[in-house]
């Protein structure tokens, strides 16, 4: 995508290029899934994605331009926007479906090479990369006072630090895999 902006799409957030005068040129025709068996698979994968406890507020990403979503964020009823906004969407269900596979594995994964927690930045702007979904970041666990040690243990401090560096090992790992199957 050339130049981009973003725009919240009820609850996504949709990458627009500026100065196109049609829609995405990728929508394939093909034979249309209706809306509400996209609609709650891309509600199940995100679902599933929030339970991992990796990332936060992930969006679905759509290439659209700027106008379908002119009527709050959503396409304008019986506008030209609607059947290419939800073929998108459509689109981009099964790509999330096999992401959230992808993240469930990682997450399952043993002894991976654990990444630097000065690496989160990095993380979040790879999987970003994969214009699949759009996070704010990872989940950051932070340590918890006890009541055993004077303010905060220092194993509690390692805790945190060491799910935190999971969360960003796990990131790249979905990324990893995610580039690897062509997604």
């Amino acid at each position: 995508m050339k130049n981009t902006c973003r725009l919240a799409t009820g609850g996504i957030i949709a990458l627009v290029g500026v100065g196109c005068s049609s829609g995405s040129a990728a929508l394939a025709a093909t034979e249309p899934v209706p809306v509400e068996k996209v609609e709650q698979s891309i509600q199940q994968s995100f679902d599933r994605l929030g339970a991992l406890r990796v990332v936060t507020a992930a969006t679905l990403v759509l290439d659209l331009p700027r106008e379908a979503t002119a009527c709050y964020n959503l396409p304008c009823a019986g506008s030209v926007w609607e059947a290419k906004y939800h073929a998108e969407r459509a689109r981009q269900a099964p790509r999330l479906e096999r992401l959230v596979g992808f993240a469930e594995a990682a997450v399952q994964a043993e002894d991976p090479a654990v990444r630097d927690t000065s690496e989160a930045a990095a993380a979040i702007q790879a999987l970003n990369g994969l214009a699949v979904i759009e996070v704010a970041g990872l989940v950051e666990v932070q340590p918890v006072n006890n009541g055993n040690c004077y303010g905060v243990c220092p194993s509690d401090v390692e805790a945190a630090d060491r799910a935190n560096r999971a969360h960003v090992t796990q990131v790249f790992a979905i990324v990893d895999a995610a580039q690897k199957s062509g997604l």
